[in-house]
């Protein structure tokens, strides 16, 4: 293992901290060696089902299939611990926030413990040691509480909770006497952290005084003194230095379930410090990356990058609004064939390089962004190159490393295996090599299971290690506007000195007039996009595609389709009469329908992508976080795609503009201000989508198990239904809408 993993060398030595011990590395070694071991069943694969073009049952994709099916069986075992659920919470009752003012509630100005300690607040305390493994360890003390109910009166230490790092399963550093704050939350709570962190902790459980120092500068800034170290010893050090927190760790908990659903190590921030121990963090970033480009690094016509603005210096005036055509810049690494870089150019963002080591994706990248750099080569090649200028530093970097290793359908060792460890352990290298300020993780939601606990903490600190602050957090695609019952895990982070981004909120529902939010998007609405695309296009030729004999039992479109995989997963066109075409797969999995793919391995680039239209809404939210963090203002249109798409794209400056704009998933946003430009086609498609029959119908799709139901209601209604289960349009049914020019433009938004 130590000739894949390097641990260490002359020139990238092997820093054991003088808290690891031997055991920890051991352990690691061991797992990683023997990881095909850790798993405790081998799951059927028996039910597997794809048919190819030419109606043969085969999986030439079988592992990373089975990936999708194995998460379902894991679904029981993570229900405990990880809410799955897709209710939406916002609007849940709020509880009543604990306040030193309540009736029942008296503040004393100390507290003095049997053996005569006297505890004021503002003093930290080690409390007593607890079965639990997730116990506090040590408390800050805000507030002394006085607590009278009507039958007894106690006191309580009111403050925050914290555990030493080396107690978080791997995802942080494991230093001697650093400790992390926890923060326990309500997602219906609206409270900040330093209001829902607070705990009470009986006095009867201190043990001792402790000197805690809050800061937000690097390890090991404010540590113990190295001399103290060797002259009193580790042991010493431990029970009685210095502790040092820079982190806290978040858990947001579902109202209902009580269980939690988003996970974040934040980096503290300066206003969350002791003021002794405080540093900038706009000194934070300099030392990082050497400053940033308010509104984006991308400012076209330049020679350089942009003016890259000194933070800690206070004579020099940010910039408070863009410049023509000023856009953040991004990377993909693993891209595939291009859904996640589809859709992070479609939010704006200049696209400076895209990588995959995998010829037919890259073939895809080549035909999708001309104007882009595409590197075809591993990223272990990759982070010990020198890059040109232009593609250092991004300011948002988005990874989606292979996972077939922690997949639950791994149950034996592979020959790619080694590779695919040392693959996942080169992220570290890749945030060292580019320091984005911003970036974005997609992988299987399998990830969080306890058994694959060790390679996915490693994975955390490959982040945190940097200084990386992160939450992550299971999205269900469909919030998005995805026609799928997708799930995976999203990681986002931020850099040194730099604020964590939330997740962006829920767009679509499946309770919209409780929600306030759309609709969630069907696959009957999905692929209207292509309905009026001739048979015979190469991804959609309904002549060649594979229908069934007999046919399949049809299925209700209105309900999501399952998750697409490699090999398309085990779905089918609602009428089960054929398959589905590659370019319904396409758009099902979020491409616009003018996205090109090269001609092999069509489904398998397919199904490993992250949805491009859920990228965009993620990209578009991370540019309005970014905009407001810097103190800019303005939105200018960025120049042509390059996919050649001309239609312009307007970035909303709110998640609530977005339902002022109409989207049609092929030619952008647009806006009174910043209008969009529509072709025939494109007019075509929206009088279908707006004024036509799938948007007037009252009640729930069913087609009956022989579609019978569903053809006679279309012919009540006066429709002529096609071959393909396609109701005909009347001409009463569309809106009389020319086509709009850049001198005369066609403004649309909902109420047109």
């Amino acid at each position: 293992m130590a000739e894949i993993y390097n641990p260490g060398s002359v020139s990238q030595p092997l820093v054991i901290d003088d808290d690891d011990g031997y055991e920890s590395l051991s352990g690691i070694k061991h797992e990683l060696e023997e990881g095909h071991l850790l798993l405790e069943e081998r799951f059927d694969v028996d039910d597997v089902f794809e048919v190819d073009e030419y109606g043969n049952e085969v999986n030439p994709f079988e592992e990373l299939d089975q990936e999708y099916r194995a998460e379902g069986r894991l679904e029981g075992d993570l229900y405990e611990v990880i809410d799955l659920t897709e209710d939406a919470d916002d609007n849940a009752a709020t509880s009543r926030p604990r306040t030193a003012t309540a009736s029942d509630e008296d503040i004393l100005q100390y507290w003095t413990l049997d053996d005569g300690l006297l505890l004021t607040p503002h003093m930290t305390v080690e409390l007593r040691p607890s079965v639990d493994q997730e116990a506090i360890e040590f408390l800050r003390i805000l507030f002394i509480v006085k607590i009278t109910e009507p039958e007894r009166t106690f006191v309580v230490l009111r403050g925050w909770g914290f555990r030493r790092s080396r107690n978080f399963q791997g995802c942080l550093p494991k230093k001697l006497n650093e400790v992390c704050l926890i923060a326990k939350m309500k997602t219906s709570d609206k409270r900040g952290w330093k209001e829902q962190a607070l705990i009470d902790v009986d006095p009867r459980q201190v043990m001792m005084l402790r000197d805690l120092r809050m800061t937000n500068a690097d390890f090991p800034d404010h540590r113990f003194n190295a001399n103290e170290y060797h002259r009193l010893g580790k042991e010493m050090i431990k029970e009685s230095g210095p502790l040092v927190c820079r982190w806290r760790k978040e858990e947001h908990r579902h109202p209902r379930t009580k269980t939690a659903c988003e996970f974040a190590f934040v980096r503290l921030s300066e206003d969350e410090v002791d003021d002794r121990y405080r540093v900038k963090d706009a000194q934070m970033v300099n030392r990082w990356r050497g400053g940033v480009v308010p509104g984006g690094s991308h400012i076209p016509n330049r020679d350089s990058p942009g003016l890259v603005l000194d933070l800690e210096d206070e004579g020099s005036e940010q910039a408070s609004d863009l410049q023509p055509g000023q856009r953040y810049t991004a990377a993909d690494i693993f891209a595939g064939a291009g859904g996640a870089s589809r859709g992070i150019e479609r939010s704006g963002c200049r696209l400076l390089f895209s990588l995959d080591h995998w010829e037919p994706a890259a073939r895809s990248l080549r035909r999708n962004f001309p104007g882009t750099h595409i590197y075809q080569k591993e990223v272990t090649d990759f982070v010990t190159e020198d890059l040109p200028p232009e593609h250092s530093y991004p300011d948002i970097l988005h990874l989606s490393p292979p996972c077939q290793f922690w997949s639950p359908a791994h149950t034996v060792a592979g020959k790619d295996d080694e590779k695919n460890i040392a693959v996942l352990f080169s992220c570290t290298d890749l945030i060292k090599k580019l320091r984005p300020r911003v970036f974005t993780v997609e992988q299987t939601f399998g990830l969080v299971h306890d058994r694959f606990r060790l390679y996915f903490h490693t994975f955390l600190q490959g982040f945190t290690s940097h200084g990386y602050s992160l939450r992550y957090k299971i999205l269900h695609l469909n919030q998005y506007g995805l026609a799928q019952t997708r799930r995976r895990l999203v990681i986002i982070g931020a850099g040194p000195g730099e604020k964590l981004p939330p997740f962006p909120p829920p767009t679509h529902s499946k309770t919209p007039e409780v929600d306030g939010l759309r609709p969630v998007v069907t696959p009957y609405q999905a692929l209207l996009a292509i309905k009026r695309i001739k048979s015979g296009h190469p991804m959609h030729n309904l002549a060649t595609v594979h229908r069934f004999d007999p046919p399949k039992r049809p299925w209700d479109p209105s309900k999501p389709v399952n998750t697409i995989t490699c090999s398309g997963g085990q779905n089918y066109h609602w009428l089960g009469e054929r398959q589905f075409t590659d370019l319904e797969y396409a758009v099902l999995q979020g491409f616009p329908r003018w996205h090109q793919f090269s001609e092999t391995n069509v489904k398998k680039q397919i199904g490993n992508a992250f949805a491009p239209s859920v990228v965009r809404v993620l990209y578009e939210h991370l540019i309005r976080f970014l905009r407001k963090q810097d103190g800019v203002a303005g939105s200018y249109l960025p120049p042509s795609s390059s996919s050649g798409d001309s239609s312009p794209i307007a970035i909303p400056d709110s998640d609530e503009e977005r339902d002022e704009l109409q989207f049609l998933g092929l030619g952008g946003l647009g806006t009174k201000d910043q209008p969009m430009k529509l072709d025939d086609e494109e007019v075509e498609y929206l009088g279908e989508s707006a004024r036509g029959w799938s948007a007037t119908m009252t009640g729930r799709w069913d087609g009956g198990r022989e579609g019978a139901g569903r053809r006679a209601r279309c012919e009540a209604r006066g429709y002529e239904v096609d071959a393909d289960g396609w109701p005909e349009y009347r001409e009463e049914d569309f809106m009389e809408l020319d086509a709009g020019t850049m001198q005369d433009p066609v403004i649309i938004d909902w109420e047109t």
